[in-house]
This record gives structure tokens, sequence and C-alpha cells, in this order.
């Protein structure tokens, strides 16, 4: 009866010797699946995800460079225009050398006073002045006349191309000797004119 009891019980400790066998190895290849899951399979899986997001970021500038370049040839050719239109507007001075602009001018007003029947006493040219993209040329003006002629140069710079602008100006009556003879006569209208008189050229 003894023996008997003693092999039951080894034989019923025998399976739970095996069960807790297996389960430690099973539990050891969970562990080195882990690992190795930890050492390799996610290193692996973030360099995946950081080649993907660089593969995305080419691939979207690699579409947007394309777009710019398919649009390259409208650009240049709204470009061309606008050069054109710049270069064709009347507005301005035909050049970017201050020195001819200021020469141009010179000869404009000289034309206008001579024109109008007025007196030029002296041009004298403005420093060049940068506002923005364009260049001010401006040239100080003395002359004498009477108020018509002085309405008529002004008219002249007025409709003028370039355009011009009167500024700075100063008007003073000439004092004129009154002839005896020609009592009843309106005493002359003789002023003396100062002014400046700026246009503007593109910046160079």
């Amino acid at each position: 009866m003894g023996d008997f009891l003693k092999n039951l019980i080894k034989n019923l400790n025998q399976p739970l010797a095996i069960n807790t066998s297996r389960w430690s190895a099973l539990g050891i290849l969970l562990a080195l699946i882990a690992i190795l899951y930890w050492l390799v399979a996610m290193p692996l899986m973030g360099l995946y995800l950081g080649y993907r997001e660089n593969i995305d970021d080419l691939q979207f500038r690699l579409s947007r460079l394309q777009k710019v370049a398919s649009e390259k040839n409208g650009l240049q050719d709204n470009l061309e225009k606008l050069k054109s239109l710049g270069q064709g507007d009347e507005s301005f001075f035909p050049t970017q050398v201050a020195s001819l602009a200021s020469a141009a001018l010179q000869t404009q007003i000289k034309q206008a006073v001579t024109a109008a029947g007025g007196e030029l006493t002296s041009t004298q040219v403005v420093p060049e002045r940068n506002e923005e993209q364009f260049s001010r040329i401006g040239v100080k003006v003395r002359m004498s006349g009477s108020t018509p002629i002085l309405k008529d140069v002004f008219y002249n710079f007025e409709s003028a191309k370039p355009f011009l602008f009167v500024e700075n100006l100063n008007i003073r009556p000439i004092r004129m000797p009154r002839n005896p003879a020609a009592k009843n006569q309106p005493i002359p209208d003789r002023l003396s004119i100062d002014f400046d008189v700026v246009g503007y050229m593109r910046s160079p």
C-alpha cells in the first residue's frame, strides 16, 4: 500500500513538471521574441518610417518644382510684356542716366518759355534724388514774363510727356517806369518768376 501511494503521487507530479517546463520554455521564447523585436524590428521600423517621410517630402518638392517649371514660360512672357510696357511708358524720362534726363528737361524748359514769349534768365540742375523705384530729376528756373506768358508755360508743362510738376513757385512783380506820354495806358504786366520743374525716371 505504501509503494502504491508513492507511485501514484509520483505519476501525479510528473505531468505537472512537464507542463511547468513547457510554460517556462514558452515564456523564454516569448522573451526572446520581444528582445528581437525591440533590438531589430523596432529600429528597422523607425528607419522605414523615416525613409517614407523623406520620400513623401521629396515627392512633394518634385511636384512643386514641376509645377513651377511648367509655369516658367508663361511667367517669362509676362515679365517681357511688363518690361516693354515700362520702356514704352511716356510718363517718365526715356533714360536711366540722370545727366541725360536733366539735359532733356532743361531743353524742354527753354523751348516752353521761348514758345510762350517769355525770357529765360537761368536754369540750375537740382541733385538727383531716389524715391522708391524712381529717380527725381529737378531743375530750378528763373524767368520773366507776363501773366499770360506764365500761363502758357505752365500749360506746356502740364500737357508734356514725360509728366512734369511745378514746385516752389515764387512770383514777384517788376516795377516798370510809366511813360508820361501814355498816361492813360495800363502799367505793363511784368513778373519775375522762380520755380522748380520736376520729372521722374526709372531707377537703373
